[in-house]
């Protein structure tokens, strides 16, 4: 059975683990911005997968 409670933490770790560093809401993504996005988007749909996976 997939795990729904654990994929709902991922997804609240995701949103504030990805969240812009700069306070100032109007200001551009910094490249670190959108690697730390990039990364964490990976994480996400990696830990989706393996629980996914667990059902086989």
């Amino acid at each position: 059975m997939v795990d729904t409670q654990k994929l709902r933490h991922l997804i609240k770790n995701f949103e504030f683990y990805s969240s812009p560093t700069s306070a100032n809401s109007s200001a551009p993504a910094t490249v670190e911005d959108i690697n730390k996005l990039i990364k964490n988007t990976a994480a996400v749909l990696y830990s989706f997968v393996n629980e996914l996976e667990k059902e086989d």
